[in-house]
């Protein structure tokens, strides 16, 4: 199957929001941002590396926000895109160009393999299909997410994770939104969910979810499908959202009529600009913040639904 890297050129106040469209079209593999006031902002405060090459900085003359998309999904998914990109410029969100760039596909996977590695989050360990890895005191998800999103490495996930540690799942029934790899909704059962209903607007992260639900061995504990949001009439103790600002808002919205009494809400995939408006969201739904946790960029949020 042919890949595709969808590039979008900006600026640094505008690539944040660009990257959240990117991911509200459900693009594989996770937004790339190369943006040098990043460097540049390490340098101000310190955190400096041993090198920084000067030339490379003055090279970059725009923010470029990337994603992926497969072929069949281009031309589908870039309509939607430049949908999002017009909304956004209503607001003055700037951009000059979309660049659209053919990948090898074997050697995107080939590459990533090199440098993915067993990640710790809670009381969970993510380990890749392809390395031995033996511990007795976490719950092991193995994974193979090919180009979908939710290896464990993006702190968004890895706060889901840290957040899900803190719940007893035993007999609970469970929905992960956007499910990406599989990775939350299979940890969920992993620890002693009953049930869990799994599902993304992205066949190629449904199907990478199907396959990791079979490597982790709970595929009779699953229903995975292509959808958007929740569309089935199902009703959970547990829901986990790692998805975007802008999808959360939209989830927030009607998400009662799937909670069971005393749920639990974990959502993620926050940037610091959007974190109180998705708080507002959800408090205005009869939802009450418990817990608030950063990591990076990023933030997660614990709710309960009395």
């Amino acid at each position: 199957m042919k890949w595709y890297e969808i590039t979008v050129n900006t600026n640094t106040e505008g690539a944040d929001l660009i990257a959240d469209a990117f991911f509200s079209i459900g693009c594989v593999g996770g937004v790339k941002i190369i943006d040098k006031n990043d460097v540049i902002d390490i340098i101000k405060h310190n955190k400096m590396w041993d090198y920084v090459d000067e030339a490379l900085l003055q090279s970059i003359d725009t923010v470029q926000v990337s994603g992926y998309v497969s072929q069949d999904e281009k031309d589908r998914k870039l309509d939607e895109l430049k949908g999002r990109l017009n909304e956004l410029t209503q607001f003055g969100v700037m951009y000059s160009e979309i660049v659209i760039v053919e990948i090898d596909d074997e050697l995107w996977h080939e590459t990533w393999k090199k440098y993915y590695r067993p990640i710790d989050a809670g009381r969970y360990v993510v380990i890749p299909k392809w390395i031995k890895y033996e511990t007795s005191d976490r719950i092991k998800i193995l994974m193979d997410p090919g180009m979908a999103f939710g290896t464990g490495e993006h702190e968004s996930t890895r706060m889901c994770l840290e957040l899900m540690s803190e719940i007893d799942f035993v007999n609970k029934d469970v929905i992960d939104v956007g499910t990406g790899s599989g990775i939350l909704g299979i940890g969920a059962i992993k620890s002693g969910a009953k049930s869990c209903y799994m599902c993304d607007i992205d066949s190629v992260a449904v199907k990478a979810a199907q396959e990791n639900a079979v490597l982790n061995e709970i595929a009779d504990k699953v229903d995975i499908e292509l959808a958007d949001l929740l569309q089935k009439d199902i009703v959970a103790d547990v829901v986990l959202a790692n998805l975007t600002a802008g999808i959360l808002k939209r989830l927030a919205i009607g998400l009662s009529k799937h909670m069971k009494a005393n749920g639990v809400l974990i959502c993620s995939g926050i940037i610091h600009e959007r974190k109180e408006a998705v708080i507002q969201a959800f408090e205005e739904n009869g939802f009450h913040l418990e817990k608030s946790i950063t990591m990076g960029e990023w933030n997660a949020l614990k709710f309960l639904w009395i």
